[in-house]
């Protein structure tokens, strides 16, 4: 009996130290995603994405999608603002029926939004404000011109055969189509509880 109890531990030690090391894993790369974020390098940023995106959508439309976001135009610019490496968050490790691994990694996302040909006064900024808001986000404006939003942001971590068992990553978002045509039913449905639950603990916090 002791034999077997032994052999066991030891077995069950294993699986939990391969659980740590995927969970380390997913942490760096998002940690990694993020400084690509925001150092604008869009290219690295697709090397970590999912490829099953690429199947719906061309990688350079994405990335000139990015560019044209972040870089600017004539009416607003958007600057991403720096993530404390210390607030990210990785879930266990989740098995899907078809052997697809996943997990979640969660991290407070903030930026601003900068409009450079427009001040707003009090009746602007409050209907600004509700449109974030109605996007899930905490939105201020810190200025008449200068809009600062935060949200608890998630990226879905996907290891399966089309990533060749190695670790891929999607930005959680069930309103979007492409999000909705990659993603397995039994994961989505992990995810939507799994973020629920992180946002009704955010809430009982801050009360």
């Amino acid at each position: 009996m002791k034999k077997l109890i032994s052999i066991f531990l030891f077995i069950f030690s294993g699986f939990l130290l391969a659980q740590s090391a995927d969970q380390k894993k997913i942490l760096e790369d998002s940690k990694t995603f993020m400084s690509l974020f925001e150092k604008k390098d869009y290219e690295g940023m697709m090397d970590l994405t999912h490829p099953a995106i690429f199947e719906k959508i061309d990688r350079k439309i994405m990335t000139d999608t990015f560019n044209k976001l972040f870089e600017g135009n004539d009416e607003f610019k958007m600057e991403l603002m720096s993530t404390n490496n210390d607030v990210f968050n990785v879930s266990d490790i989740y098995t899907a029926q078809d052997n697809t691994k996943y997990a979640f990694s969660t991290y407070p996302m903030k930026m601003k939004m900068i409009f450079l040909k427009e001040k707003f006064d009090e009746e602007k900024k409050k209907m600004m404000v509700g449109l974030m808001e109605a996007q899930g986000m905490n939105a201020k404006f810190i200025n008449d011109t200068t809009l600062e939003m935060s949200k608890l942001s998630m990226i879905l971590a996907l290891n399966d055969k089309t990533t060749g068992n190695t670790w891929k990553y999607l930005n959680y978002d069930e309103a979007n189509p492409l999000y909705i045509s990659i993603v397995p039913v039994e994961v989505m449905k992990k995810a939507k509880e799994y973020y629920a639950n992180l946002l009704i603990k955010q809430k009982e916090n801050a009360n």
